[in-house]
């Protein structure tokens, strides 16, 4: 055999002699045998990775030890690796380097992203980018110099705007040279009737064009009566072509310039209250607290001649009374507060501002709200249901609230909200104010004395427990509010939170079934009474709402139907039900009142006319 071949074949048997003897070795006891070092695993790259991330490969060089190879094989010339090539070293990078390199690569990836997103955007269509704000946090943390430099503002800001307001003998005598440039125009045709010069005088037609001479005449005499005022400023907003247009005219172009002083007279008035609201609103956001009406109010009753002889003793009350008036209907979320547009296009400022000229003894103000007897009627009535006189009122006690001894001479023997209504309201709606909150966690976070007897502690917090569930006089008033005006979108809204026991957002069959078995178990507890097929009340509600969905009566089922308010007496009031079941026996009442109309009236907060600013 050649040497050729010798050594040859001789290789793996010197490498399998050498495992046998390796094998043969004695172990010594008490010594573990090292396992040989396990080579690193060689990383393989996709060319994808090593496209977007080229610096990856420095990593896994950069992390291996220094004894293994870098997992490239070193290729001899030619492109063959043999048995005596060496391995060359890959180029190894210092910790600094790499973070430099892993720096520069995550600052391209992200101008890479944040290019794509603005071509992404630039495609959509605007409105599609824009995400609305649904919560701006108020900033706090002004201090001191800041918060009185914007209170300082506010205040000059509504002084300005103030100064700018027509007087009541100016707005007489804007009046007057309205007339007298329509008795300088020359009559166009003789009236044909008396009832037509009637007509003619009492409208007191006027065209754009002698409007524009009226600006000129009043601006020239406010100038005069004040030197140096800007009195062309004062009026000019009253007399564009916008304002103008707004009004309806007759074949000729003319409106009517009686109609013109009436809106004139009216917004000087919006605007002077805004101003007072606004004096009230201590952040001038245009928003304003139940404190901060509270304070309007009570600024307001020193000046109005129909709350002369208002007792010292009764101010507190009045001023919750009215405030609650304003809170209700133009805070429906219930968040605390609202806003001064909403409050100027509402009923309730307009009646509150009727104090200011009528006398004590008008009969207009029977049926306002804010008038002293409508308010010391309100807390009479707190008072009397509160029978066993703790300041609040039970379950049982706000059951007497629609009792009438009228309705029993009638006949009516069963009279009274029913269990189920009240339990529902007690459920739902919140039985303490702000103020009886904090009271009553202030009540619970208060030690208990340990040199009291037992007995007293014990009576003591069961007192204390009773009151918590009671209804205080704050939420008296909103249930009272809601009571008068059924119709109103708020207090709709109040009652269906009531009569919707499943919560789902509609009434169903079982729901209006649920409230009419507690009318219909009283009814015929009494004997006298025929029997009644509540199946066919049942119906009857069906058909005067007529629901857009059969079956289930939504709020805008409610709110649209026009009987809204009989519906909820029958559900909810013995009282109530009685009174619809003999509606046409019972005598007509023209002095019952209607209600405290709240409803949104004939202006708009965005407009700049009706919301002045």
């Amino acid at each position: 055999m050649g040497e050729g071949e010798g050594g040859t074949s001789n290789v793996p048997r010197a490498r399998l002699g050498t495992r046998r003897r390796r094998r043969r070795e004695p172990k010594l006891r008490g010594v573990r045998a090292k396992r040989p070092a396990a080579m690193p695993t060689k990383v393989h790259l996709s060319s994808e990775a090593l496209n977007a991330a080229p610096w990856a490969a420095h990593l896994v060089d950069a992390f291996l030890p220094a004894d293994a190879p870098t997992g490239r094989p070193s290729t001899a010339r030619g492109g063959r690796s043999g048995v005596g090539a060496q391995p060359r070293e890959a180029p190894r990078m210092s910790p600094r380097e790499l973070e430099e390199e892993v720096q520069r690569e995550t600052a391209a990836l992200l101008a890479a992203r944040a290019a794509s997103s603005a071509s992404a955007s630039a495609a959509e269509p605007a409105s599609a980018s824009l995400i609305p704000t649904f919560f701006r946090p108020k900033k706090n943390d002004v201090g001191f110099l800041a918060s009185e430099l914007r209170a300082t503002a506010h205040r000059v800001a509504l002084q300005y705007k103030e100064r700018g307001l027509l007087e009541d003998d100016e707005l007489e005598d804007l009046w007057g040279r309205i007339t007298d440039v329509i008795a300088r125009r020359p009559a166009e045709h003789a009236p044909t009737s008396p009832a037509e010069a009637a007509t003619n005088e009492a409208e007191s037609r006027i065209s754009y064009e002698e409007l524009r001479v009226v600006r000129d005449d009043f601006a020239a005499a406010l100038d005069a009566a004040n030197p140096g005022g800007d009195g062309m400023g004062r009026v000019a907003h009253y007399f564009t072509a916008k304002t103008f247009a707004r009004f309806a005219r007759d074949a000729h172009g003319r409106i009517n310039g009686r109609t013109f002083m009436e809106f004139v007279v009216r917004h000087v008035a919006l605007t002077q209250s805004r101003i007072n609201l606004g004096c009230h609103d201590s952040d001038a956001d245009g928003w304003l607290t139940e404190d901060d009406l509270e304070a309007f109010v009570g600024r307001s009753v020193t000046t109005m001649t129909a709350l002369q002889s208002l007792p010292m003793g009764f101010a507190n009350q009045y001023r919750r009374i009215a405030t609650r008036r304003f809170m209700f209907f133009n805070d429906p979320r219930r968040r605390g507060k609202a806003r001064i547009s909403a409050l100027l296009a509402s009923d309730a400022l307009s009646e509150f501002n009727e104090l200011h000229a009528a006398r004590e003894d008008d009969p207009s103000l029977a049926k306002n709200w804010f008038s002293l007897a409508s308010a010391q009627r309100v807390y009479k009535s707190y008072l009397d249901l509160d029978l066993d006189m703790n300041g609040t009122l039970s379950k049982a006690e706000l059951k007497k609230y629609t009792v009438d001894p009228r309705n029993a001479a009638l006949g009516c023997t069963a009279q009274g909200l029913t269990d189920l209504f009240v339990d529902r309201l007690f459920e739902e709606h919140s039985l303490k104010g702000l103020a009886g909150a904090r009271r009553v966690r202030a009540d619970r976070l208060k030690p208990i004395a340990t040199n009291v007897d037992p007995f007293v502690a014990k009576s003591m917090e069961k007192r204390r427990k009773a009151m918590e569930s009671e209804m205080d006089f704050h939420a008296f008033l909103d249930f009272v509010l809601a009571w008068s005006d059924k119709e109103h979108p708020a207090s709709l809204a109040y009652f269906f939170r009531v009569l919707d026991v499943n919560r789902t957002g509609a009434l169903t069959n079982a729901e209006i079934w649920t409230f009419l078995k507690s009318i219909h178990e009283t009814w015929t507890s009494d004997p006298d009474n025929y029997d009644l097929n509540m199946l066919d009340v049942q119906d009857e509600i069906f058909d005067m709402v007529k629901p857009a969905e059969a079956g289930k009566i939504t709020l805008e089922d409610l709110q649209r139907c026009g009987c809204a308010g009989t519906v909820i007496e029958i559900l909810c009031d013995h009282t109530g039900f009685w009174r619809y079941d003999n509606r046409e026996n019972l005598p007509h009442d023209d002095e019952e009142e209607e209600g405290e109309g709240e409803g949104d009236g004939d202006l708009d907060p965005d407009d700049p006319f009706t919301a002045p600013f």
